[in-house]
């Protein structure tokens, strides 16, 4: 394959020139020139030796690089053409894709960079036709940018637009870091990577080049379900991020939309997939995240936290200070363990004192403002995580001593010991009126108590917790409902049965099938 190195400088000129790698791949330097309008007149006249590969700056005197690549596939259509440039701008890169240049290699570039680039277009770009990208272009950015019904009728849209689509947002890691430390990045290589990939799968695509990688746009079978397209999607996704590797000296990480109804969804799709890379921080490269999954992980986050609140809840609802202890502890092993931001564990520590004050509230009690941004204020002051526990743990303890307070005095103390009451001696013959005396209350008073707080009597409040009993029972023992009967506290298996009927719906022997 021959050769041909434009570049202002005569260093990097004579540095190309004598890669020994060329000889190797069976390459030859046909030519060399310093500025565009010298290679370009170079070129021409030499009809019979023109090369087959170009390799040039893009800032030059007399002509750029664009401009020499513009005149030159005029003449010499099937010329490849990898520019060369000290500036990374991504405007190059599109004005390249316009050109149809195969690679934008920004300097300084290793040697294996440039050696392996002509490789590959040796063995295996030379006879492949490129698809259409500029007109990829047009249409992508445009689905992006306005609404279907504003879009001009030159766009020439094919007759796929109300095919269900996929939306990939391949996006090279850490790529703002690549250029210092050495391994600038071309998003062109990796749609020519891509394009590569594309070659053993059916569906049709298009791509379009993005700041910090590539968007690529899978058109799925209309016939296909939801599970089957993401299925084949992530497949893809497989092939692309195998082929990568380390090929490209650099690596991906992968956002899949949801399924798209079109490709006038497209907007939606980048918001998907763009979503889906955020949880790269955490999974780290080559990650592949589809929307669907980030959504179950999302939803999962939020049920463990409901728990977590539920759980601090019921602590602090009784009152009770040392089972806090052993909770903190607890959060503060998940903290060290999923290796958890500052940030995210100062967030977690204001969701606690949020759950404090709605249960304070409930109570009838109500910190003063300044209280509240005192607290606050503590938790965002706190550098070291066992500082910050040992504080939470002051905080949240003297909370639950102010409820304890409160529930010694309240309706919802008698009401506790009651369903305590009912707890511990369920199986035995008991009554409101021995509830009354070991609580030392008025009977009266008690009845109405529970009948407020619960809207039912203390008898029905029994029943239901000896049939729940029951029910347990029934499904994990080999036990005769009459058996169960006598068990839970029943001394008439009739009753039993025609209670628990009502309660459930079916009869004991029913229920316990």
């Amino acid at each position: 394959m021959k050769l041909f190195i434009v570049d202002d400088e005569k260093a990097v000129r004579d540095y190309i020139v004598s890669l020994p790698a060329w000889n190797r791949l069976g390459c030859t330097i046909v030519g060399q020139a310093a500025d565009g309008w010298e290679a370009y007149e170079t070129i021409c006249r030499a009809k019979d030796k023109r090369p087959d590969v170009l390799i040039t700056d893009i800032r030059m005197p007399s002509m750029d690089g664009i401009e020499l690549t513009r005149r030159i596939l005029d003449v010499c259509p099937d010329m490849k053409v990898i520019f060369l440039t000290a500036h990374g701008e991504y405007e190059y890169a599109k004005q390249a894709v316009k050109l149809g240049v195969v690679d934008f290699i920004t300097k300084p570039f290793h040697e294996n960079e440039l050696v392996d680039r002509v490789q590959w277009i040796r063995d295996h770009r030379l006879d492949r036709r490129r698809p259409d990208w500029v007109q990829q272009e047009a249409w992508i950015q445009s689905l992006l940018t306005m609404p279907h019904r504003e879009m001009p009728g030159s766009l020439d849209l094919p007759n796929t637009l109300n095919q269900p689509v996929i939306f990939f947002f391949i996006e090279i890691d850490n790529s703002g870091l690549l250029d210092d430390l050495g391994k600038p990045f071309t998003n062109l290589t990796l749609r020519e990577f891509i394009a590569d990939v594309m070659t053993s799968f059916p569906h049709t695509y298009w791509s379009a080049l993005a700041h910090s990688g590539l968007y690529l746009v899978l058109f799925m079978s209309p016939s296909a379900t939801k599970e089957q397209s993401v299925h084949e999607a992530m497949e893809v996704a497989r092939k692309i991020l195998g082929a990568i590797g380390e090929s490209c000296g650099f690596s991906i990480s992968i956002g899949i939309s949801d399924l798209l109804p079109s490709v006038t969804e497209l907007r939606r799709g980048r918001e998907e997939a763009k979503k889906c890379l955020e949880y790269r921080m955490l999974i780290g490269r080559n990650s592949i995240v589809a929307y669907s999954a980030m959504l179950l992980m999302q939803e999962q986050k939020r049920e463990q936290s409901e728990m977590n609140r539920s759980e601090l809840s019921d602590l602090l609802r009784r009152g009770e200070q040392e089972p806090l202890s052993d909770y903190l502890r607890s959060k503060s092993r998940t903290f060290m363990m999923e290796g958890i931001s500052k940030t995210r564990i100062q967030e977690a520590c204001m969701e606690m004192v949020e759950t404090a004050g709605q249960i304070l509230h409930s109570f009838g009690i109500q910190p003063s403002p300044e209280e509240t941004i005192a607290v606050r204020k503590d938790v965002l002051s706190y550098t070291i995580l066992s500082d910050l526990m040992a504080f939470m743990e002051s905080f949240l303890k003297n909370t639950a001593s102010q409820i304890s307070a409160v529930r010694q005095n309240t309706p919802i103390h008698y009401i506790d010991a009651t369903m305590n009451f009912i707890e511990r001696r369920y199986m035995e013959d008991i009554t409101l009126q021995m509830l009354a005396e070991e609580l030392f209350v008025n009977y009266s008073y008690l009845s109405r108590l529970i009948k407020k707080e619960t809207g039912r009597n203390f008898s029905d409040v029994l029943w239901e917790h000896r049939i729940n009993i029951a029910k347990e029972k029934l499904s994990t023992t080999s036990m005769k409902h009459y058996e169960v009967a006598y068990a839970v506290g029943f001394k008439d298996a009739a009753h039993f049965s025609q209670l628990f009927k009502k309660m459930t719906g079916k009869t004991p022997s029913e229920y316990k099938g």
